[in-house]
Formats: structure tokens, C-alpha cells, sequence
């Protein structure tokens, strides 16, 4: 699987369902972390009243998203760091955040990362960066797979089911605030704000 191609072709949205089951790895000065992705958010760019290219805007900060398909874009939210990665050909700034991982590699690492042990380690977007043990912006505008980040070519695991809902902490950006472009593998106990009775211990959400 070429990146760019995974990246820049097709839907915004399909390829923010496509992106579970893969893998994220991050390989540190600390260690090697790595996670199935279980939570992915859609934001499609200038005309997203969330995004942060909404209208146009274009700054130093957020120029990641305006290039190629697969570049890493760090940014701060309420002093935590949140990840996405650019969509679309460089030029057309969607994104897709990604909001929860699955630990595979280096899980005695996060827990000391975050202080934290179970699914609190990576159960949301700011959780599973500071878990990877990422502090600052530094890899804002690296590519993927020429770095520090790689994203598997194939899905380790294919969801059972995967469900869509309006995005989260997004309020007061109608009509995109109730807008239907998060999307989650079913049961899984790594999705944020996930409640206990609908977590599927056995599978993991996972056929």
C-alpha cells in the first residue's frame, strides 16, 4: 500500500472507517509504541465549522493539513496534544483525528507515561499521545512511515461492526456539531467514553 494513495483516495469519511484495525507505531528515543487504531473523527476542512481550516485559515501551526495525504499534524488542546492526519491531496485540508488506540507494543512504557493502567492508558485522543510519550509538537509535518510514525499497510484486525456518531467536544458548531463523523469499533473498551455495559470484553469488537 503506497501512503499517499491510502491518504488521498477516496471519502474523507470512508477512509476514517478504513483506518481501524490498522496499526500506529511510534518509534522513540524512549521505546517502540504501538496500537491498533479503535476511534477515528472526520474533519473535512474549509467547509467544517469545527476544523481547524475551516473557512480557509491557513497558519504555520495548522499547514500539516494542508499537504500531502498522510502528513502528521500536532496540535494543543487545553494544554494536551491531539494528532491527525491530513487528508486529500496537498492543498485540500481535511483531517482525521485519531482518538483511541488498542496497545500492542510498549504497554509497561504508557502506563508509566500516563500514570494509569487498563483501558484509561489510550481510551481517547490526548490519553494515547501523552501514553506514546509525545510532550510537544516537534513531529508536526513529519510523513508517515518516512519517520517516526508508521501506519501499517494492512489492518491487523477487521471490526465486527463499526458505528457512527456526531463527534465529541465539538459544541456549538451547528449543523457540524451533530454531524455523524466519528466512527468506532464496536465495543471496544479503547474508545473514549466508553460505557462499562457496552463494552465487548470477549472480542474486543474484533471478528
Amino acid at each position: 500500500m503506497n501512503i499517499k494513495d491510502f491518504f488521498e483516495n477516496g471519502e474523507t469519511m470512508d477512509i476514517a472507517k478504513d483506518m481501524l484495525g490498522h496499526t500506529f507505531t511510534y518509534l522513540s528515543e524512549e521505546g517502540k509504541f504501538s496500537g491498533i487504531i479503535v476511534e477515528t473523527e472526520a474533519y473535512l476542512g474549509e467547509i467544517d465549522k469545527a476544523a481547524h481550516s475551516y473557512n480557509g485559515r491557513h497558519t504555520p501551526s495548522n499547514d500539516p493539513l494542508y499537504q500531502d495525504g498522510g502528513t502528521i499534524y500536532i496540535y494543543s488542546i487545553h494544554s494536551w496534544l491531539d494528532m491527525d492526519i491530513s487528508i486529500q491531496k496537498k492543498g485540500v485540508p481535511n483531517g482525521i483525528l485519531i482518538r483511541g488506540l488498542q496497545p500492542i507494543e510498549g504497554l509497561d512504557l504508557m502506563e508509566k507515561n500516563r500514570k494509569k493502567t487498563g483501558f484509561d492508558v489510550s481510551n481517547g485522543p490526548a490519553k494515547w499521545i501523552r501514553a506514546f510519550g509525545i510532550r510537544d509538537k516537534d513531529l508536526s509535518g513529519t510523513f508517515l512511515n518516512s519517520d517516526n510514525f508508521i501506519f501499517s499497510k494492512e489492518k491487523v484486525r477487521t471490526p465486527q461492526n463499526i458505528l457512527t456518531t456526531p463527534r465529541i467536544g465539538v459544541p456549538n458548531k451547528e449543523p457540524w456539531t451533530s454531524k455523524k463523523l466519528r466512527f468506532i469499533v464496536e465495543g471496544n473498551p479503547y474508545v473514549s467514553k466508553m460505557y462499562k455495559r457496552d463494552m465487548n470484553l470477549d472480542t474486543y469488537g474484533w471478528l
